[in-house]
């Protein structure tokens, strides 16, 4: 079992110009320098070569069946023919006899050949391409949501100002009520409203990471939790005399008592909405079943709350692989956490959420302040 850290939270000092920027944390693909490989080419004696050679390149040689279709064939006079890891043993011209190019079309091509890096996959994002374009033009089709999570530019000013309150509610959570210890708030995006809050308790139980907790507390606002009784001390009374009453206690059941205490009382935080959506009655497992083609937010708001789907989380701690898999189980949208851990699986250890096999993937960001006063980063 992967332990829990439970390192001091570390208060981050605030200026009136300091913000939370949330970055996110793409999977590798987007991160790294594209691979490489080495092709030969062909520098034609003129322009007009490049015609007639072409059309049985295109034939015989297509750019797909090296793999090679991201890029564009012709550079001025340059013209790529083949892998140089393609050949097997074989000259040049053997190889491209053997594909069954013309005699007169490989002693064209073969008159002036040289081998050249290119890049060996297409580029994802901009600055890819950019870099790929020094080696070899190549093709490039821009998804401008990925690139506005690389950016930073998918949150606003609004957005930042959010990010910054939640994790000060963090830090006051931690610091004041629970000596240090990892905490976490599970946000609904459609109103910003804290939904659930929770702490580690692993002192009653080694698999009580903060993570699991919260995820438990947000079972209870759709009336499950399997910790009813072990965390029962968390909570007041949550019965009820009235259907009024016992509505409110239903959408504020996933926030502890002393939690609600200092939401309330706190002028800070007392612009933030509080509680959970009411349970919708006839919200069940087939029908979200019958909707796998929606997106989380279309379910969230069509069906109303199942576990976590269309939540965003909020964690003072990166997850280990333990919560982090949870946290997929469990249909997150996003996950936002503050401090890095040595056994944290999104960014340190792995990145769990670029796993493709698996059924789900949230989107994953790692919280920092940055202090807009003298643009340096204060995290």
């Amino acid at each position: 079992m992967e332990q829990e850290t439970t390192e001091p939270a570390k208060r981050i000092k605030l200026s009136a110009t300091s913000e939370c920027y949330a970055n996110a944390i793409l999977t590798d693909e987007y991160m790294q320098e594209l691979p490489r490989a080495v092709v030969y080419l062909s520098e034609l004696e003129n322009k007009r070569q490049i015609s007639c050679v072409m059309q049985e390149l295109s034939k015989m040689l297509p750019m797909e069946k090296m793999g090679l279709q991201h890029l564009k064939r012709v550079r001025q006079q340059d013209i790529i023919l083949c892998k140089v890891n393609d050949l097997s043993g074989q000259s040049i011209r053997e190889y491209l006899a053997t594909v069954g190019l013309s005699e007169n079309t490989i002693l064209i091509l073969c008159k002036n050949l040289r081998e050249q890096e290119v890049p060996s996959t297409a580029p994802l994002l901009r600055w890819q391409y950019e870099n790929a374009q020094k080696y070899w033009p190549c093709k490039f089709h821009p998804d401008k949501y990925i690139e506005s999570l690389h950016s930073g530019s998918i949150f606003n000013e609004k957005d930042r100002t959010f990010h910054t309150k939640i994790t000060e509610i963090l830090f006051e959570i931690s610091s004041k009520l629970e000596e240090n210890k990892p905490c976490g708030i599970c946000i609904d995006p459609r109103n910003n409203a804290i939904v659930a809050a929770a702490s580690s308790r692993i002192t009653i139980s080694p698999v009580m990471h903060c993570p699991m907790v919260l995820v438990d507390y947000v079972a209870r606002t759709q009336g499950g939790g399997a910790w009813q009784k072990e965390l029962t001390q968390e909570f007041g009374n949550l019965d009820g005399n009235s259907d009024k009453e016992m509505e409110e206690n239903s959408i504020l059941s996933g926030i502890p008592t002393s939690y609600l205490e200092l939401l309330r009382n706190d002028k800070r935080f007392t612009d933030v909405q509080i509680g959970a959506e009411p349970i919708r009655c006839k919200t069940t497992v087939e029908e979200m079943v019958q909707n796998q083609q929606s997106s989380n937010m279309d379910n969230l708001a069509k069906y109303g709350p199942y576990l976590c789907t269309g939540y965003d989380l909020y964690l003072s701690q990166e997850p280990c692989l333990m919560c982090a898999m949870a946290l997929v189980h469990s249909r997150a949208r996003r996950v936002y956490f503050l401090n890095r851990s040595s056994n944290g699986a999104l960014v340190t250890r792995l990145k769990l959420h670029s796993v493709k096999e698996l059924n789900h993937h949230y989107e994953v960001f790692e919280c920092k302040k940055h202090d807009c006063s003298n643009n340096t980063n204060c995290s």
